[in-house]
């Protein structure tokens, strides 16, 4: 390959241009974000219902969410938790089950049971992804909704005018509101006045629990036989609720306007949010993994300024938080100290070659393969976040190492093709071993599990590609468009101390020996005896062990 490279620099050329062009692209599309992707085998089922103790939690949210999953194909573990006003399981999968099926299995059974929920925990059910804390990206955009209005009603201008708008643009994986009221109905009744018309409460109740409204639409005949046909339907407003048919005592039907009083009302849960003393609701938007968010971010904002042109007048949106910002800012300032360190080792070659020409090559050697990386990323559908970043960059110095080393040795053979080639297959070996050393180092990652190697399995990937391709580029760009014979600087000064001090280490070989042995000793002594074993958070002082104990009592 070395060979067949060197004798063909207008190939090498042509691929080294096209790589760094799809490298360029490919990077520019990379989904941008600030913590790693993770998909690990367990799901998160949460309900919730204000004002519910923990024992209804118990009884008519979790123990029937847990009945429903069980059947799922792939689960084997279910560990639930109920408190008051919220329920939340934590479903584990088998290691090699789908996650994505098993999570549409899940969403097909919670909507098949939510007609049976109660009604105020029927859209409390949510079925997402399990990602651990310390990998749990914040909310992409926070936006506030303000306005003259009761929270009900703010709240149901956003679902309808907002929500759908925002849920609808790519990259959003969910729109969660909060801060609202829910709607209701109060039907209040004068218990003297039902007894009067020997109609009891419970057949009240009754009513309002089937709150079935029946419509005559016609009649179908049936030979001889002829039948009313009714449509039954959820009250859709407080006079269909009125209209309700309730059954007296004695056969005679009333409708529920005629036995009590029903108005709309608005159940806060005994939140209440305003903003500058006006009434406000607020909206969070959820990234997909895939997207990149800086762009996700940009269009949520076009997308929040078309939406405010058809609200009513006085309510007002406004981005209260965006975590894409932070991340361009990181972005940025990453993008800046990497052209400093660039540019600094651009001037250390020179220093150092005395040759543009060399230097060129070197760095040339290096942008073709962080291109490489880049399009290998984009290729596997790992996203650029701050991890893989870092790997990259780890990268770099063994990127230009491997360039340099045989540029140098090109320097020292003939401008032929041949005497290239063969300088380049001589250094091959400690090429390749050098890079094989510091990638040994990536080993340990393929046996981490669980929230470690989720997190930590990107950068590994992303300093794996950038050591292969600067094997890649240095055995094989470099000999085929560098140049041979080439005229080196010297640094008489420099080599005279050097040799100087190993001659004097080799004269002096056993005493040398020793005084290395101890200060690899005196490091241990220093390492073990000082520096504290403790958790993060723990470092400082003598502890070696940290126990931490609580106490709980019952409430009151």
């Amino acid at each position: 390959m070395i060979r067949w490279a060197a004798g063909r620099p207008a190939v090498i050329w042509s691929m080294a241009v096209g790589l760094v062009i799809a490298g360029g692209v490919a990077f520019t599309r990379l989904p941008l974000a600030t913590k790693t992707t993770v998909e690990l085998p367990r799901i998160s089922v949460s309900g919730a219902w204000n004002g519910a103790s923990p024992e209804l939690i118990e009884t008519y949210i979790t123990s029937p969410l847990e009945s429903a999953i069980q059947g799922v194909r792939g689960v084997r573990k279910i560990s639930s938790t109920s408190r008051e006003n919220q329920a939340s399981i934590t479903v584990e999968l088998d290691p090699r089950a789908d996650v994505t099926l098993a999570r549409l299995a899940i969403l097909e059974r919670v909507e098949t049971l939510r007609p049976d929920l109660p009604p105020a925990a029927r859209n409390g059910v949510r079925v997402s992804n399990w990602v651990p804390e310390e990998l749990t990206e914040q909310t992409l955009l926070e936006i506030n909704v303000t306005g003259p209005y009761t929270p009900g009603a703010l709240a149901k201008i956003a679902e309808d005018r907002v929500v759908p708008r925002l849920s609808a643009l790519p990259g959003i994986a969910g729109v969660n509101l909060r801060g609202g009221a829910r709607l209701g109905v109060s039907v209040a009744y004068d218990p003297g006045h039902l007894r009067q018309l020997g109609v009891s409460p419970s057949a009240l109740q009754a009513a309002i629990g089937s709150a079935r409204l029946v419509a005559a639409i016609g009649t179908e005949q049936l030979g001889p036989a002829e039948r009313n046909v009714v449509l039954r339907d959820v009250p859709a407003n407080v006079a269909d609720l009125a209209r309700l048919p309730v059954r007296a005592s004695d056969g005679r039907v009333f409708a529920l306007g005629e036995l009590a009083t029903i108005r709309p009302e608005e159940d806060a849960g005994g939140n209440f949010y305003r903003l500058n003393g006006i009434t406000a609701v607020s909206l969070s938007l959820a990234r997909q993994p895939t997207a990149d968010a800086i762009k996700t971010a940009a269009a949520a904002r076009a997308a929040v300024a078309e939406a405010q042109a058809a609200l009513p007048d006085g309510v007002v949106l406004k981005v209260a938080s965006d975590q894409s910002e932070d991340l361009a800012k990181q972005l940025r300032d990453l993008l800046r100290r990497g052209a400093i360190a660039f540019g600094t080792v651009a001037v250390i070659l020179l220093l150092t070659l005395r040759s543009l020409r060399s230097t060129a090559l070197v760095l040339g050697s290096a942008t073709v393969a962080i291109a490489g990386t880049a399009l290998g990323l984009y290729l596997l559908k790992i996203p650029a976040n701050l991890l893989t970043l870092a790997g990259l960059a780890m990268g770099i110095g063994i990127l230009v190492q491997n360039g340099l080393v045989v540029v140098e040795r090109l320097r020292m053979v003939p401008d032929t093709a041949e005497a290239r080639a063969g300088a380049g297959r001589r250094i091959a070996p400690a090429v390749v071993g050098s890079t094989l050393t510091t990638a040994v180092v990536l080993f340990p990652f393929l046996f981490l599990q669980g929230n470690a190697r989720a997190a930590f399995m990107p950068f590994a990937a992303a300093f794996a590609l950038a050591l292969f391709w600067s094997v890649a580029t240095a055995l094989v760009l470099v000999p085929a468009v560098g140049r041979g014979a080439a005229a080196r600087g010297t640094w008489s000064r420099l080599a005279r101390g050097y040799h100087v001090v190993i001659r004097t280490l080799l004269r002096w070989r056993l005493a040398s020996i020793i005084l290395t042995v101890a200060s690899v000793a005196v490091l241990a002594w220093g390492f073990t005896t000082k520096v504290p074993r403790s958790s993060w958070g723990g470092w400082g002082g003598d502890r070696r062990a940290t126990v931490s104990a609580s106490v709980t009592f019952p409430k009151g």
